[in-house]
This record gives C-alpha cells, sequence and structure tokens, in this order.
C-alpha cells in the first residue's frame, strides 16, 4: 500500500494567473503563436458552407432550438448575426488565448513547479495552434468555440476548487478551518460554466469529461509516493524524523493521506452529477428560450438533432456490426490518417507521450488507479462516437487540442525529471551540461512542432481563401450568363455538382501513387481490406481533411432540401435571383438537366419555361 503526499489543498488561481499573465516568455509564445496561427484568418475574409443562414440561425432562432442559445441570446444583444469577420474572428482569437490560460492555470493548480514555465507556455502554444480548430474556424462564429474552451476550463477550475474543498473537510486530514466557500456552491458552478459551454457547441462535454480525468490522472503522475509498509530499518529512522519535521510545518502546508482511492470516486461521481445538472439546465433553456422567442414551428429541427434520436442506432438491427465498422473508421480518422494529415499526427505522437508516461508511473509507483485512469480517458474522448452512431468529425473533436497540449506538458515533466535524477545521481558538471543540452533539444522539439502547426494552420486558411475567391468567380459569371441572356424574375434551379478546382483542395486528400497512400493502406489492411476504400474520392485520392474539402457551391444547393443558400450566397455579392420554393420541382430538373453540357460550357443554362436550370 501507498501513501500520497499532497503539496497543495486550496488552489490560488489569482496568484497563478497573474503568475502566468506576469510572466514575458509565456505570454510572449503565446501572443506570437496566436499572431503566427491566426494571424491570415482574420484579415482575409471569406464566406464558407453554413454562413449564408446567419439570419434563419439567429434571427429566426435555429441555432437555439438545437441547444446552441449562447451564440442565439448573444445576438439579441450585440448583433451576432450581422456579417463582420474581422470583429468575430479577432474577438474568437482573443478568447481563445484566454481560454489557453486558464486551461495552463488549471494544469497548474496540478503540477506546480514540477514543470517549469516554458513547458506551460508550449502548452498554451500547442492548445491555441492546433490546426484541428481550423476544421471550425472557417465557419461563421466558430460554433463559439472559443467560448466554449474557456466555459469549459472554468468549469473544471471550480471542479477542481470542489475536490480541494472536499480534502480539507476529509477526517484525519489535520485541517479543521472551514472552506471559504460551501462544497456545493463550486460543484453548482462547475454545472452552469459547462451548461454554458454546451450551449456553445455539444461535443464540449466530451471535452469536459476528458479534462476531468485528465485532471485526475496528472494528479497520479505528479504527486509522491511513500510506501506505508515494507520499509527498512533505515526508512523507519527516516520516519521518525520526517514526523519530527511535519509537527513543526504549519498546518495546512501540507496533508498526508492514504486512500486517495476514494478521492477519486467522489470526484468522478461530482462530476456525473455536475454533468447530469449541466444537461438538465440545457434542456431547461431549450424549453424557455422555445417559450420566451416563440419557436415552436421549429421544434421538428429539435427533434432530429436530439440526443434520443441520435441513440436510436444502438436499437437497430446490426447495431453491433455498425459499432465495429465505427470503431475501424475511428482508427482510420484517428491513426491512419497521422501519415497525412499533422494534427493527427501530433494526436497520435502525444497519446504516445501520454501512454509512455503513465505505464512509468504505474510501474515505478504500483499505482492501479493511473493504469484505469489512462483508457478512461480515452474513453471518455471518443465517447461522441457511441452517442452519434458515427466517427467523431473532426470539427467537433474539441478534446483534441487538450490532448496534444497535455502531452506537451507530460514530455517537459518526463524530460525535467529525468535530468533532475541524473544530475543528482551523478554529481558532475560535465553531465550537467549534458543534462541542460538535453533539455535545450526539448525544448527545440517543441519550438518545431508549434511552428509546423503555425504553418499548417495559415495553409488551411489560405486554401478556405482560395476556395471563397474561386466560388466567388464562379457566381460571378454565372450571374453574367443568366442577367444577360434569361429572364432573372423567374426561379434558377442548380442542378449536376460543382467541384472545387482541385488544384486548390489538392492538400486534402492523399493521391493514390503517394508513398503515405500505400503505407496508409497497408496498415488499413491488417484490420479490413475495405478500410480506406470508403474515404476514396473518384481520381482525387483519399479524402483525408474534411472541411477544407468541402464547397459553399453545393452545400448550399441542397442545404434546408433547396437552392435559398446557394441564391443567398448569389445575393451577398450583388446578384439577385429567385430560388424555386416548390421542393417537388427539384426532381423533374434534375431528371431534365441529365444530358445537358456542365458549367462553363455552352448551353449549361436553359430556361423551361417555368424555371430557369443551371446544371453543374
Amino acid at each position: 500500500m501507498e501513501k500520497y503526499r499532497e503539496t497543495k489543498t486550496t488552489a490560488d488561481w489569482n496568484g497563478m494567473l497573474h503568475k502566468l499573465c506576469g510572466n514575458r516568455l509565456y505570454m510572449g509564445i503565446l501572443l506570437l503563436t496566436a499572431v503566427c496561427a491566426y494571424g491570415y484568418k482574420v484579415t482575409n475574409v471569406t464566406i464558407g458552407i453554413d454562413d449564408t443562414p446567419s439570419l434563419y440561425y439567429f434571427e429566426e432562432g435555429l441555432i437555439a432550438i438545437v441547444g446552441r442559445w449562447v451564440l442565439f441570446l448573444l445576438n439579441k444583444v450585440i448583433s451576432l448575426a450581422e456579417f463582420a469577420p474581422f470583429v468575430t474572428d479577432f474577438a474568437a482569437v482573443l478568447l481563445l488565448i484566454a481560454a489557453a490560460i486558464v486551461w495552463s492555470a488549471l494544469f497548474y493548480s496540478v503540477f506546480g513547479e514540477k514543470i517549469p514555465m516554458t513547458g506551460y507556455a508550449y502548452f498554451a502554444a500547442v492548445f491555441v495552434s492546433c490546426p484541428l480548430i481550423s476544421e471550425v474556424f472557417t465557419y461563421f462564429l466558430h460554433n463559439g468555440i472559443a467560448i466554449g474552451y474557456l466555459s469549459c476550463a472554468v468549469s473544471l477550475c471550480c471542479m477542481r476548487e470542489w475536490q480541494l474543498s472536499i480534502r480539507k473537510q476529509r477526517k484525519g486530514s489535520g485541517l479543521r478551518e472551514k472552506p471559504d466557500c460551501p462544497a456545493v456552491t463550486k460543484l453548482a458552478a462547475a454545472a452552469v460554466f459547462l451548461w454554458i459551454a454546451m450551449g456553445c457547441y455539444e461535443s464540449f462535454m466530451i471535452l469536459w469529461l476528458a479534462g476531468l480525468v485528465l485532471l485526475l490522472l496528472a494528479e497520479r503522475i505528479g504527486m509522491e509516493t511513500v510506501h506505508c509498509s515494507g520499509r527498512t530499518k533505515k526508512s523507519e529512522n527516516r520516519k521518525t524524523e520526517s514526523d519530527a519535521s511535519e509537527k513543526s510545518k504549519p498546518e495546512n502546508s501540507t496533508v498526508k493521506h492514504c486512500g486517495m482511492e476514494a478521492g477519486i470516486f467522489a470526484v468522478l461521481a461530482a462530476g456525473a452529477a455536475a454533468a447530469l445538472l449541466a444537461i438538465l439546465l440545457r434542456s431547461l433553456m431549450i424549453a424557455v428560450v422555445t417559450k420566451v422567442f416563440h419557436l415552436e414551428y421549429l421544434q421538428g429541427e429539435a427533434v432530429q438533432r436530439s440526443v434520443t434520436e441520435m441513440l436510436g442506432w444502438m436499437v437497430q438491427t446490426g447495431a453491433f456490426g455498425e459499432l465495429i465498422m465505427i470503431l475501424k473508421r475511428t482508427f482510420v480518422l484517428y491513426g491512419v490518417f497521422a501519415y497525412a494529415y499533422l494534427p493527427i499526427r501530433i494526436f497520435v505522437l502525444s497519446a504516445v507521450v501520454i501512454t509512455v508516461v503513465t505505464l512509468v508511473r504505474v510501474i515505478r509507483g504500483r499505482d492501479l488507479w493511473a493504469l484505469i485512469l489512462l483508457p478512461t480517458a480515452y474513453l471518455a474522448a471518443f465517447s461522441l462516437l457511441f452517442i452519434e452512431g458515427k466517427a467523431t468529425l473532426y470539427r467537433s473533436a474539441q478534446f483534441l487540442p487538450i490532448f496534444c497540449g497535455y502531452g506537451v506538458l507530460l514530455f517537459v515533466y518526463a524530460v525535467w525529471k529525468v535530468t533532475a535524477w541524473w544530475e543528482r545521481k551523478t554529481q558532475k558538471s560535465q553531465n550537467r551540461r549534458i543534462c541542460r543540452g538535453v533539455r535545450g533539444i526539448a525544448i527545440l522539439v517543441l519550438a518545431v512542432i508549434v511552428w509546423n502547426q503555425c504553418m499548417d494552420m495559415t495553409k488551411w486558411f489560405y486554401i478556405d481563401k482560395q476556395k471563397y475567391d474561386a466560388a466567388v468567380q464562379t457566381v460571378d459569371q454565372i450571374a453574367l450568363d443568366l442577367e444577360r441572356d434569361f429572364d432573372t424574375s423567374k426561379p434558377v434551379i442548380f442542378t449536376g455538382n460543382y467541384e472545387i478546382p482541385y488544384s486548390i483542395v489538392k492538400d486534402a486528400y492523399v493521391s493514390y501513387g503517394d508513398r503515405k497512400y500505400y503505407k496508409m493502406k497497408r496498415l488499413t489492411d491488417l484490420i479490413d481490406p475495405d478500410l480506406l476504400d470508403k474515404y476514396n474520392r473518384g481520381s482525387k485520392g483519399v479524402w483525408v481533411a474534411q472541411t477544407p474539402a468541402l464547397s459553399v457551391i453545393d452545400w448550399g444547393r441542397y442545404a434546408f432540401d433547396s437552392d435559398a443558400e446557394l441564391v443567398k450566397f448569389f445575393a451577398m455579392h450583388g446578384h439577385s435571383l429567385v430560388a424555386e420554393e416548390d421542393i417537388s420541382m427539384y426532381a423533374e430538373a434534375e431528371e431534365e438537366s441529365k444530358n445537358l453540357p456542365e458549367y462553363p460550357q455552352d448551353g449549361y443554362i436553359v430556361d423551361k419555361g417555368e424555371y430557369i436550370i443551371v446544371h453543374f
């Protein structure tokens, strides 16, 4: 049995935030990373998928009815529905910076000085610059992820405070003072901030659960251990001296206790209670907003996106086989694609670091709980796939940037711990220089990772701008042809499929002749020979990056079962067209257009009397 030595009984959040914000190295690295990662996006306007129906989302209330009530209510105060790309993008970057600082303070409350400030700086930098964020940042208002990350971090800070408050009151802790705030209040605060995070994007519940487990795991990794039994005579003498010194320490400086396991159960139970309360508050809020703003006519959309509706796949015939396929697809998206997609590569490397450091802790500390918490963290991170019945889309994987940052923390922790041990053991100046060199190399590796992430992030934002420019050129040409030769007062129906020029989105695919393709194929064939084929996209290759390959023109044709959103895209660029409101006419138009030339060939536009066909 082991006795675990705690070094903290409360968290000085003001002090930690002041220390982080006042550290020039930390803030310099974080701010420079944010500028490099988001500078291009903030200064280059684009309109993409899900951007055109902003009025439908925010003014009519669709976004509220599906549970994302935070942005809906904010719109009532600061007019978010109005398209203002620079302002909203810049504000989001500032909030991401704030979120990175709070997340850093959260892990600082566990590791403290065991990790140097440089480690926390690169945690924040890796988190902010994670290219997977670009998968959702290209959307208008970014689905509120900046607010979500910040709220999620604050919620976990409240959970951390609840945990420490409970320990202060635990019998035998030696601490008799009353907590500054009732523990139940801190738990309620955690639920409220989680509720706000979920009110931005539902997948933040997944991040919150994973983050809670990662904090518990970090606590196991970072704590000191002293064996309670099996001491030698020499160790018993040391214990006597230690007991004497402990008595001379201030009452609240150090807490020693066995039975940390009970504390883990308590945190997990409290976390489940907070999560349940947040879910209930979310359901209540949807009902209140629906009633207050008279959104009852949109409730059909809410039913389609409800958790109950999504979980329905589990009771269908062949559910087990479907689950196996979902797990296979998850293996491809979050494992195999590491060959070709940088954020997944960093995630895999981080997962290796997290696993290795944890297993070392398990072996050296004989810590069974660390061994249990490790797979629990991964299970929590990917729990969304069990709800949705599909592999988690990259734009919903909010856990991944935090996992990557956590891997950085453990990497720095391990390097510093090993080098410090070697310095103590050898006591040679030459070896001390070697240890400093090893630490310098570790920091250089992290700097290279951050640089590559910033480059990759900027690349995807540049591709988004190229996509947008190509789409604008296309609609301008179509509008010119329509306005010159046709009666634009008639409804227009778009048929066929618009494809983004391959030269623009080639980085979102892996060509069949690429060496990366053969590596991915060999790996997936070990599980299923047909698995990688599910991501083949004709002559383009294997579809790796998701959002960058999506077209606003093609999306506008199918969104909400009509061409209305594509017509709005035309309107946003000065072209007035009329969408066909009779949905039944679309099937007829598709049939009529089978033999038509494709845009931009002559004859791609045809007047059918009641409507005009534009064929891609």
